[in-house]
């Protein structure tokens, strides 16, 4: 029995050897290759996903369709209503929804937490092209479905994607070693998926701030370090390596694995989108499966190809620019953006003109937008020049609006009450609007108040600072406002009352002008004449003559 298993096991041993033989570099293989097609599909790139530093604002966003409330759910034809933005017919808007992981699983530790640091998830649902407009209702076909939208999904201005190209295949090493080339890790794959192999889609920790670009090729890797210190979700790891009956046991330490052990190239990716914290990418090839924490490594451009012997037709996009007249206004007033496109081709254009908040006025290539409503902020138009084969190209014009200044705080005239005759006593009817003007004193804790007092004509002049003066001391006794929010004046004679300016604070204090007494009319002046004395109507009798 012996002697059979020791010859077993050199026969093994030799078959061993001579597999090696026949293959002189083990460590370079061919993986498993992808696709035979040059360019990714429409799906591969626009349904991918992408994660982003910042949350995209909920602007525009599904609100309904055509069979709401018996339908939630939407796809490929059907009608759906566009809400919060503005909204023209031939616009095509891609719907993202915004993802959570609903049991926040980790299947490798820290894997939450490296997501977290990069940015947020979005899926991508598909598009949809606006057919009609009402009532600012932007009412969309479903052009392209990835997956079901439903109310709430965002839709945001459609762009074209650069399409990368597939490389040529070649020969693949697993052992590759360290290029010193940009390096990441994959931090979340598409619908949270763990395991990953070709085709399948993922977001890398790295992207266009680190110079991440479309096309570019990465090689995904795994040290024997990383299966280590993953000792959270393995068991595998916390096993024995030693069998019970091995006379000498395995004596390589963690430490030697971590530093002696040569790292492990599983597969490799393209890069189909790039934000400024994060990359989308499609797993090219694969030797075995792969998974969420895997690192990458950027790869070496590979040799340029041989010049093509014919050169096939090329379709020139066009190209636009456009600007804003002028580029800062205040809110409640328009700016005109003026866009300049071309067509190599020399094709006949058209321009469409999506803007994320205001009202837009379009005319051929030039559009007036009206800021009326509009918070003060940046208002973002996308102009989008089309030709008649459908090759566009897109610009996005910037206006920065500056909220309206506020008009400045007036003082105004609350009203008035009256005293009775000779005196400067304050009744109920005087009062009942001294409370109202203490409740507005405690609501508007900077304004402040003036009683101008009045006297009549056949009054002392005195009553008028009094009245006032005892208005203002109710206010400060029975009602606890500060003395020093409330002014009095004396008005002169303007008749038997007190009146009321209320100051809001940054207001100054009304300029009320007394108002004086009328002069005395001037008396009749005394004649300067004497009037003469009536002649006598009796003469007087003669004296009798003696």
């Amino acid at each position: 029995m012996k002697k059979t298993g020791v010859l077993l096991i050199l026969l093994a041993m030799w078959a061993a050897t001579s597999a090696s033989a026949q293959r002189p570099n083990a460590s370079v293989t061919q993986p498993q290759t992808v696709a035979k097609a040059q360019t990714p599909s429409e799906s591969d790139m626009y349904c991918a996903g992408f994660v982003v530093g910042q949350p995209i604002a909920k602007t525009s966003f599904i609100g309904a369709g055509w069979d709401t409330p018996n339908q939630a759910l939407f796809s490929d034809r059907d009608i759906v209503y566009l809400t919060g933005g503005s909204y023209q017919v031939g616009a095509k808007f891609q719907i993202v929804r915004a993802l959570r992981d609903d049991d926040e699983f980790e299947y490798v530790t820290g894997q939450n937490k490296a997501l977290a640091k990069v940015g947020l998830p979005y899926a991508e649902l598909g598009r949809v092209r606006v057919i009609d407009v009402q009532k600012n209702i932007g009412i969309a076909e479903v052009e392209l479905s990835c997956d079901g939208f439903r109310p709430g999904d965002l839709a945001i201005p459609w762009a074209e994607k650069q399409v990368p190209q597939f490389r040529a295949p070649a020969p693949f090493n697993k052992f590759a070693q360290a290029n010193g080339k940009l390096t990441g890790n994959i931090v979340l794959a598409r619908d949270f998926n763990n395991i990953v192999a070709a085709k399948d889609k993922v977001y890398l920790s790295v992207g266009a701030n680190q110079g991440v670009k479309v096309g570019d090729y990465f090689r995904i890797t795994r040290s024997y370090a990383a299966a280590l210190a993953d000792q959270a979700n393995s068991i595998l790891t916390k096993a024995p390596m030693e069998d019970p009956t091995q006379k000498l046991p395995p004596t390589m330490t963690k430490i030697q694995m971590n530093t002696e052990l040569p790292r492990r190239s599983l597969g490799e990716l393209i890069v189909l989108y790039t934000t400024p914290v994060s990359s989308t990418a499609m797993i090219t090839s694969s030797i075995e499966a792969m998974q969420v924490g895997d690192g990458v490594e950027m790869m070496e451009e590979p040799p340029p190809p041989p010049p093509p012997t014919a050169t096939p037709t090329v379709l020139n996009p066009p190209s636009i620019t456009c600007s804003a007249e002028p580029a800062t206004v205040h809110s409640g007033e328009s700016a005109t953006v003026r866009c300049n496109g071309s067509s190599p081709d020399n094709r006949p254009l058209t321009y469409t003109f999506v803007s994320d908040a205001g009202a837009v006025k379009p005319r051929e290539n030039v559009a007036s937008v009206d800021t009326r409503g509009a918070a003060g902020g940046v208002i973002s138009v996308m102009t989008t020049a089309t030709d008649d084969r459908n090759l566009s190209a897109s610009a996005t014009t910037r206006i920065n609006v500056e909220a309206a200044p506020a008009a400045p705080a007036q003082p105004s005239r609350l009203g008035e009450f009256l005293f009775k005759a000779n005196s400067a006593y304050v009744d109920n009817t005087a009062k009942a609007a001294l409370d109202g003007v203490a409740l507005r004193l405690q609501r508007e804790a900077n304004s402040s108040v003036m009683f101008v007092g009045y006297s009549a004509l056949a009054e002392a002049a005195r009553l008028g600072i009094a009245r006032a003066t005892n208005a203002k001391t109710y206010l400060t006794k029975d009602k606890g406002i500060d003395g020093s929010r409330i002014q009095v004046k004396d008005g002169g004679k303007g008749g038997r009352r007190v009146e009321i300016w209320f100051v809001p604070a940054g207001a100054t204090m009304p300029d009320v002008k007394p108002i004086t007494a009328p002069a005395p009319a001037p008396k009749a002046a005394a004649s300067a004449t004497k009037k003469p004395a009536t002649p006598a109507t009796t003469a007087k009798k003669p004296a009798p003559q003696k």
